[in-house]
């Protein structure tokens, strides 16, 4: 007689058969704003912002026929020649976004700018009828949330989408509905590093560029390793949890690298959630062996992921979890005992059917076995710097739901302010105590205190 509280292959095949399912879509888990998707077939869009990560954008862009830069807009020349060589579609410059907002013919904008700056452009770009997506974070200070709410509540028909490329990662999606159906049973904590051996500058060619080049490493345009780093592996965080952090204690410093930079060379944080979970994370830039990865936790198994490999290990003890699922979720024994011992890959399946027959299962296990060998390898189908472009262009002409909006996009902001005002004050930092009748698009946020207040 079969366990209910045993995962069985087929409850193993369902799972992840769905899982392939629901990764396919643009936006899963996020609703839909727009009641009248854009009637062209192309989205003419602007990028304001051609420096690295806008390039880095653009190169993706001009391989979807879906969009077609029209323009392109930056304050430093050489940032802009390069935006213009990237994208190869002899976009019109403009070196002020304001003018490049005015143009009728333009459905959409791309704010990849530093970080101070994205605020004013976002509200601007909203209220001129563009849709908009803005690079993480979505805004620089506590009191700015209130700005862009505002702006997008009064343009609801604009899409407003957030740059956290993990949101369009195939294999994190996979990652999270592994969670959701109990692969890993009650996950508690989730530890994650991002660690660099450079001194994070880039070039000037005259000194009086250093800090527009280098805005990175000055507090009145920077968020610094919290924003730029940490800002991604939060919000896989808050994703793995189903939640926001409560409150985070957080240390760092200019330990290494004294060069006049303003903001810390190496930084740690603890979040506190519900529950007594826990988000650690570590960025440093003096030692690059352990890079970046995620690595979450529960008490039946481990994640350890990052863009473009997954591992997952099944714990020893065999025992039935909180959740009520038992230890063997990946079924067969083989493939049971390497999850435990050496870890096994998992990969996006895009197989669009729920139910699965018993040649597929097992060239299923076969593959997942091999994988773990070293033998079969796999891959996302794209980049996630592909998917989300391609995703928020989705979202303009056909209606598809924004896969990292406003809401999460506010979420991972305060998780940067707050984690900052940690690191400076040296205090503990709560979020604001919330009503439980309070919806939060409308609720006024007091700002959080240090412990002891």
């Amino acid at each position: 007689m079969e366990n209910e509280q045993d995962v069985t292959r087929r409850d193993f095949l369902k799972t992840a058969a769905v899982a392939a399912a629901v990764s396919a879509l643009p936006g899963v888990g996020a609703p839909a704003i727009l009641a009248n998707p854009s009637p062209n077939n192309v989205v003419n869009y602007g990028m304001i912002g051609t420096g690295t990560e806008g390039c880095t954008l653009l190169k993706f862009l001009a391989t979807i026929p879906e969009g077609r830069c029209i323009a392109t807009c930056d304050i430093y020349p050489p940032n802009l020649k390069k935006g213009v060589e990237t994208i190869g579609s002899n976009p019109q410059t403009y070196d002020d976004y304001r003018r490049l907002l005015e143009r009728k013919d333009l459905d959409a904008v791309m704010v990849v700018t530093p970080l101070n700056l994205h605020t004013q452009m976002v509200v601007d770009a909203l209220s001129a009828g563009k849709h908009v997506f803005v690079e993480k974070t979505m805004y620089f200070k506590e009191e700015e949330e209130g700005q862009i709410r505002r702006a997008a509540q009064e343009h609801p028909q604009q899409a407003l989408q957030v740059g956290l490329q993990r949101r369009s990662s195939v294999l994190y999606q996979v990652a999270m509905e592994m969670i959701r159906k109990g692969a890993l049973g009650k996950v508690m904590f989730v530890r994650a590093n991002w660690h660099r051996n450079s001194d994070w500058r880039r070039p000037v060619p005259d000194p009086k560029y250093e800090r527009l080049i280098n805005w990175r490493m000055y507090k009145e345009y920077s968020g610094g390793l919290l924003a730029e780093l940490c800002s991604h592996q939060l919000d896989v965080a808050n994703w793995a949890f189903g939640a926001e952090p409560i409150s985070v204690v957080a240390t760092g410093g200019i330990d290494y690298w004294k060069d006049g930079r303003e903001v810390c060379d190496n930084a740690q944080t603890i979040y506190e959630y519900t529950g007594g979970r826990k988000f650690l994370w570590s960025g440093v830039l003096y030692n690059e062996h352990f890079q970046f990865q995620e690595e979450i936790m529960g008490d039946l198994g481990t994640l350890v992921i990052t863009l473009g490999k997954g591992m997952f290990y099944r714990e020893r003890v065999a025992k039935v979890s909180k959740a009520g699922l038992k230890e063997n979720w990946w079924a067969g024994a083989t493939v049971a005992n390497a999850a435990t011992q050496e870890g096994i890959p998992i990969f996006p399946e895009r197989s669009a059917r729920t139910e699965t027959g018993f040649v597929d299962r097992e060239i299923l296990y076969a593959k997942r076995w091999l994988a773990s060998l070293g033998i079969y390898k796999y891959e996302e189908a794209h980049d996630p710097w592909w998917s989300e472009m391609s995703n928020f262009l989705a979202t303009i002409r056909e209606g598809k739901p924004i896969i990292a909006p406003l809401e999460i996009g506010v979420a991972d902001a305060q998780g940067v302010i707050y984690g900052n005002r940690a690191i400076e004050t040296g205090q503990k930092v709560f979020w604001p105590k919330k009503q439980e009748s309070e919806v939060r698009s409308q609720k006024t946020e007091e700002k959080p205190q240090a412990s002891g207040v």
